[in-house]
C-alpha cells in the first residue's frame, strides 16, 4: 500500500480485527486546528445515527500536557479549563442540558441504564431515545454495539481489565435478554492503545489467550487490545463481519489523542459518546 492510499485510509477509516494495529498516517488535520473535531467510524462500517464519536485532543482551552480539550476532571488540570472544554464539546457534538450521562468506572464488566447514573460501572444499555451518553479514555477502548435497528445498544469503556473480564461479550449476552439477536448486531471499537505500544508483565500476559499477545522491541509480550475484545464478541456470537476496530492507536498519535502510558499519567481524557434516536426519527 503506497502513502496516498495510506492517507486515503485515514483517521476514520476501521481495520479489520487482526490486522496491523500501529497506524502509518493519518488523514489531513482538520482545516481549523482550534476547532472541535470528532473521530467516528467509517461511513458503511457502522450505523452513522447512532452518533458513535470520540473528540480529537483540539479545541480546547488547556495548557501543558492537558492541551488542549481535555474533558477530565480528575486528570490535574484546572477546572475552569475543563469546564469550557465540555461546553465547547458539548455544542460541537449538538448535546444539550446536563447530558452527556457519565459513569464511575472501575474496570469491571458492570453494564446500566443511563437512569443509574452516576454510579460505579464501565458500560451504558440503552434503548432508543435515551439520553446522550459518554465513557471517559486515554488508551482504554471505548466500544460501542448496537442493534441494526438502532433500538437497543451499548457503549462500553474497556481495558486490559475489561478485556479480561470480557465485558464485551457480557453486553452481547445482556442485548440478548431485552431481545436482540446477536446476529443483528453490529460492533465497532474506538481509538485505544494498540500492541506495537502495549507491553505487558508476564502477570497480565498468563490471563490472556497467547493468540492476543505481540513481539515488542522491549522484549516484553504485548497486547492486542482490540483484538481481544473482537475475539470476545466473536465468541459470543457478533459475525466477523459485524465487527470493526480503528487502527488508530493513541500512544502513536500524540497531537490526536491523549495517552496515560505514553504520558506517563500525566495527560488529559476523552469522552467517547453514544446515543440511539428514537425510532422513526
Amino acid at each position: 500500500m503506497g502513502a496516498t492510499d495510506r492517507e486515503e485510509e485515514g483517521a476514520n477509516r476501521l481495520r479489520r480485527p487482526g490486522a496491523p494495529g500501529k497506524v502509518l498516517a493519518m488523514e489531513a488535520p482538520p482545516p481549523d486546528r482550534d476547532a472541535v473535531a470528532f473521530w467516528r467510524p467509517a461511513p458503511g462500517d457502522f450505523p452513522p445515527r447512532t452518533g458513535f464519536a470520540l473528540a480529537f485532543r483540539r479545541g480546547g482551552v488547556s495548557h501543558g500536557p492537558y492541551a488542549s480539550l481535555n474533558l477530565g476532571l480528575g486528570a490535574g488540570d484546572e477546572e475552569r479549563s475543563v469546564r469550557e472544554n465540555r461546553r465547547r464539546h458539548n455544542i460541537a457534538a449538538g448535546i444539550e442540558g446536563d447530558e452527556p450521562l457519565r459513569l464511575h468506572q472501575v474496570h469491571g464488566r458492570r453494564i446500566v441504564e443511563p437512569r443509574q447514573a452516576p454510579c460505579e460501572a464501565d458500560g451504558f444499555l440503552l434503548r432508543a431515545g435515551d439520553p446522550w451518553v459518554a465513557v471517559s479514555a486515554a488508551d482504554c477502548a471505548p466500544v460501542a454495539i448496537v442493534a441494526e435497528d438502532l433500538g437497543r445498544g451499548v457503549l462500553l469503556h474497556c481495558g486490559w481489565r475489561g478485556a479480561r473480564e470480557r465485558i464485551a461479550a457480557h453486553a452481547v449476552s445482556l442485548l440478548e435478554t431485552v431481545g436482540v439477536s446477536r446476529e443483528r448486531l453490529h460492533a465497532a471499537v474506538g481509538p485505544c492503545i494498540h500492541a506495537c505500544c502495549f507491553p505487558i508483565g508476564p502477570e497480565v500476559a498468563a490471563q490472556f489467550d497467547p493468540k492476543l499477545l505481540r513481539d515488542h522491541p522491549s522484549g516484553q509480550p504485548a497486547l492486542d487490545l482490540p483484538e481481544a475484545i473482537a475475539a470476545a464478541l466473536l465468541e459470543a456470537g457478533i459475525p466477523r463481519e459485524r465487527i470493526r476496530a480503528t487502527p488508530d492507536c493513541t500512544s502513536c498519535l500524540p497531537d490526536f489523542y491523549f495517552s496515560h502510558r505514553r504520558d506517563r499519567g500525566v495527560t488529559g481524557r476523552h469522552w467517547a459518546i453514544l446515543r440511539l434516536p428514537p425510532l422513526g426519527a
